[in-house]
């Protein structure tokens, strides 16, 4: 699941970044395509609390993340990018980067 997750993140930076640097407009297309790959997050974060963290705040963040999967999919029925950027960065982006900041710690901490 790790590479499926830095997979993820990478497409995603890529398609915040188009929209608000280059100004690309094609940000719901492109998420839509990507759906799979996010349901598959979502669906693998939900299995349980696997990460050992108290379960009142897994709780929370179980709830966050399928807010953040309902905007997403409320951006695509309107047809709202302003609202599909918001829940892809500063939602699901934030999420994704919690696995990849630890990653790569454990990484560094291997190294030493």
């Amino acid at each position: 699941m790790e590479k499926k997750i830095q997979e993820l993140y990478q497409n995603l930076v890529k398609i915040s970044a188009g929209y608000l640097i280059y100004q690309k407009r094609n940000n719901i297309e492109l998420m839509r395509k990507m759906m799979p790959q996010i349901q598959e997050f979502v669906l693998w974060f939900l299995e349980g609390n696997i990460f050992g963290i108290e379960e009142t705040l897994y709780q929370n963040m179980s709830q966050d993340i399928l807010g953040i999967l309902e905007d997403i999919v409320a951006a695509m029925e309107q047809g709202d990018r302003v609202l599909m950027q918001d829940a892809m960065a500063y939602g699901l982006l934030e999420y994704l980067e919690l696995f990849i900041e630890s990653e790569q710690e454990d990484g560094k901490n291997d190294n030493i």
